[in-house]
């Protein structure tokens, strides 16, 4: 799995691309928007580029495993049922990596583990690509991933990713929306707070009062109850302790030792 370095597209060559769309942008991108379903969406997405398969996921968190994942691809169905008879879910470096990283990878960045050498071996026997792309996305206290897999040439995927990579990052956002809308709907139940609220939450949870908290993060004391309580508000909570506790719940703020409860 590990490629010459020069044939991998770096997060810093990827920035110095220009950000333009291809032809196949406009008919992708209208067509998955159109989709009724993600499932039909990851069809669109994989008939419009050149490549073999994609997958997504949508998870509230990442700590060690997936935290109820919602998981729709093209994958066949024996390599899928196969993948999940073996657990293979929990050796799967793509998603380990995934998971816990902030920007689009190229899979011959990952390093293989032992552990996960003979899911790969597995893998490459019932056709899937040794080569493709990650694009995490992180929306509120949610992730997601976007895989695209493809069976092409170190060389062809090469070319293949840096001309599309910059529109795939885009079309994975349209799918976490189109997700998070199969899944609840019109009533999403985790709230918008803002970086101010969730702040102020995060230093309350710690046993700091609206005086100190303000003083932290440069604000009044007034300013800072305002968070707090707009904060309460949209959690839907009549205390603050409640709040911070179902903040925590959501994984908007991460959990200390002494939080009130």
């Amino acid at each position: 799995m590990v490629a010459n370095p020069q044939t991998i597209i770096t997060v810093t060559e990827r920035s110095m691309q220009e950000n333009e769309h291809s032809t196949t942008y406009p008919d992708a991108f209208s067509a998955m928007k159109n989709a009724a379903t993600v499932a039909a969406a990851l069809d669109e997405f994989q008939s419009h580029y050149p490549i073999d398969f994609v997958t997504f996921h949508l998870a509230r968190t990442i700590v060690d495993n997936v935290d109820a994942p919602f998981v729709r691809t093209t994958y066949p169905d024996s390599w899928v049922s196969r993948y999940l008879l073996n657990d293979y879910i929990n050796v799967d470096p793509i998603i380990r990596e995934g998971f816990s990283r902030q920007l689009p990878f190229d899979w011959r960045e990952i390093d293989i583990t032992e552990t996960a050498q003979e899911f790969m071996v597995d893998a490459e026997l019932h056709g899937i690509g040794t080569n493709g792309v990650s694009v995490p996305i992180v929306d509120k206290s949610r992730r997601s991933l976007l895989s695209i897999n493809s069976q092409k040439s170190d060389e062809e995927w090469t070319l293949i990713e840096r001309q599309f990579l910059p529109e795939w990052l885009e079309l994975g956002f349209l799918l976490h929306r189109k997700a998070v809308f199969e899944l609840h709907g019109e009533n999403d139940p985790v709230p918008a707070l803002g970086s101010r609220e969730i702040e102020c939450l995060h230093w309350a949870s710690r046993g700091k009062d609206s005086k100190d908290i303000g003083k932290i993060l440069g604000l009044s004391e007034h300013t800072t109850r305002g968070y707090l309580k707009s904060a309460r508000y949209k959690l839907g909570c009549p205390t603050l302790s409640a709040a911070i506790a179902h903040a925590v719940h959501l994984n908007l703020i991460t959990p200390h030792v002494g939080t009130p409860s």
